[in-house]
């Protein structure tokens, strides 16, 4: 069994050396230059420009870009080594002002309640 998840490793690891490293693209480059400054992600871009391109498409879709964080953050297959730190920092930043700034979410039941309220009194 470890040999098979071993050779699989292997396997994954090979594809990933035969791939040529994606370069940023322009409209990823005016994504960042968009973004504030103190949420600019610098480690993302730079280690994982194939990443830093797909958030870039995915930033004005909603449901694409919060299933993209979360598959970037949450270890759904469970051999993944993770990401590094500064990088991990980076996207739950990203992943916190989406969801806090531009597309606000409940965080709590609380909230929720409060938002009702909000609606109800603007009738």
């Amino acid at each position: 069994m470890a040999e098979a998840i071993h050779r699989s490793d292997d396997v994954a690891a090979a594809a990933r050396v035969d791939r040529p490293r994606e370069t940023l693209a322009d409209a990823t480059e005016h994504w960042l230059a968009a973004l504030p400054d103190v949420l600019r992600p610098r480690a993302l871009p730079a280690r994982f420009p194939h990443m830093a391109n797909e958030l870039a498409r995915r930033w004005n879709d909603r449901a694409r870009l919060a299933a993209y964080l979360d598959e970037l953050l949450i270890d759904t297959r469970g051999n993944r080594r993770g990401l590094p730190n500064d990088v991990a920092d980076e996207i739950a930043s990203l992943k916190d002002y989406f969801e806090t700034v531009l597309h606000p979410v409940p965080q709590t039941v609380w909230d929720e309640v409060a938002g009702r309220s909000k609606r109800a009194r603007a009738r």
